[in-house]
C-alpha cells in the first residue's frame, strides 16, 4: 500500500496537481499582500514574516542538511547560490520593489513570461531536454495568453515604471535559475525548501532589524497571524515543496508552465477578496493560457487518444 502511493506520488498526473496548487499559492500571494500594504505591513515587513515563520519552521532540516554540505554532500556551493538567490530573497526584493515603481499587472504579464522563456530555452540549451514542436507552439500560446490576462495592467504609464519593469524582469530570470538549478543539481525538494528559507532568513534579517523601520509592532495580532501562515508557510514552504516535486517529475521545461497561471489566478481571486471584476480581454486571456498549459502537458494528446 505504501509503494502504491508512493509510486503514484511520482507520476505525471501527481506532478500536474502538485504544479497547479502552487501555482494557486502563488496566487494568493500578491492579492493577500495588497490588502496588508494598503492596511499597516510594508513589502518589507511581508518579506520578514515570510523568511522569518519559513526559516524557523525549516531551521532543523537545514542544520542537519547544511552539514551534509560541509562534509558528504556532493551539493556545491554554486548550487546554493544559484537555488537562494533563484527562489530566495533576491526574488522577492525584486518582485516586491518593482510595485513600488510599475503597477502589479505588469509583474504578473512581465515575470511569468520570462521565466517561461528562460526555463524553456535553458531546458533545451543547457540540460539537453527536448522540446518538441508542439511544446514551443505551447509556450508561444501561453505567452499570447498571459499578454492578454495584463493587458489593462500593461496600461498604466508613469516616468518610472521601466525601473519597476526591469526588476520584474529580473524576478522571471532568478525565478528560472532556480528551476534550471533544482533540475541540473538534483536537489531533493526539502533541502531546496531548506536552503532558500533560512539562508534568505540570514541575509536579511541583520539589514532589516538595524536599518529598517517595521510595522509588525503596530499591526494587529491576527493580521500578523495571517500574514505569516500565507507568506511564511503556505508561499515559502509548501507551495515551493509542491513546484520542486514537479520539476523532478516534469523537468524544467514543462514545470515553467505552472507560475504562468498567476496572473489568471489572481485575476479571479480578486473577485470575491477585492471586488475586482476581471474583463472580457482577461477573460479570453485565461482561456489561451488553459488551452496552452495543456498542450505544453500533453493533455490534449490525452483527451483525444
Amino acid at each position: 500500500m505504501t509503494n502504491s502511493l508512493s509510486q503514484k506520488l511520482h507520476t505525471v498526473p501527481a506532478a500536474i496537481v502538485f504544479g497547479l496548487i502552487a501555482a494557486f499559492i502563488w496566487g494568493v500571494w500578491p492579492v493577500v499582500s495588497a490588502l496588508s500594504i494598503d492596511r499597516s505591513l510594508s513589502a518589507l515587513d511581508l518579506t520578514a514574516l515570510r523568511f522569518g515563520v519559513a526559516g524557523i519552521i525549516l531551521l532543523p532540516l537545514f542544520w542537519k542538511r547544511q552539514l551534509g554540505i560541509l562534509g558528504r554532500s556532493s551539493l556545491s556551493w554554486k548550487a546554493v547560490i544559484l537555488i537562494v538567490a533563484g527562489a530566495g530573497l533576491p526574488y522577492v526584493l525584486a518582485g516586491t520593489g518593482g510595485l513600488e515603481f510599475a503597477p502589479a499587472g505588469h509583474f504578473g504579464v512581465i515575470t511569468p513570461s520570462t521565466q517561461l522563456m528562460t526555463s524553456t530555452l535553458g531546458g533545451w540549451l543547457i540540460l539537453k531536454e527536448t522540446q518538441s514542436r508542439t511544446r514551443w507552439i505551447a509556450v508561444a500560446i501561453i505567452l499570447c495568453g498571459v499578454v492578454l490576462t495584463g493587458w489593462e495592467g500593461l496600461q498604466g504609464r508613469g516616468e518610472d515604471v521601466w525601473i519597476g519593469d526591469l526588476m520584474f524582469f529580473s524576478a522571471g530570470i532568478l525565478w528560472a535559475t532556480f528551476t534550471l538549478a533544482a533540475r541540473h543539481y538534483s536537489v531533493e525538494t526539502f533541502h531546496a525548501v531548506a536552503l532558500v528559507s533560512v539562508w534568505s532568513a540570514v541575509l536579511f534579517f541583520p539589514v532589516y532589524l538595524l536599518f529598517l523601520d517595521s510595522g509588525i509592532p503596530a499591526a494587529s495580532i491576527s493580521e500578523v497571524v495571517f500574514q505569516g501562515v500565507v507568506q511564511g508557510l503556505l508561499t515559502a514552504v509548501v507551495a515551493l515543496i509542491l513546484f520542486t516535486r514537479a520539476i523532478a517529475i516534469l523537468g524544467a521545461g514543462r514545470a515553467a508552465v505552472f507560475p504562468t497561471l498567476v496572473p489568471g489566478t489572481v485575476v479571479l481571486l480578486a473577485i470575491p477578496i477585492l471586488n475586482e471584476y476581471p474583463t472580457l480581454i482577461e477573460i479570453f486571456g485565461l482561456i489561451i493560457v488553459s488551452i496552452g498549459m495543456m498542450l505544453a502537458m500533453g493533455l490534449l494528446d490525452r483527451l483525444r487518444s
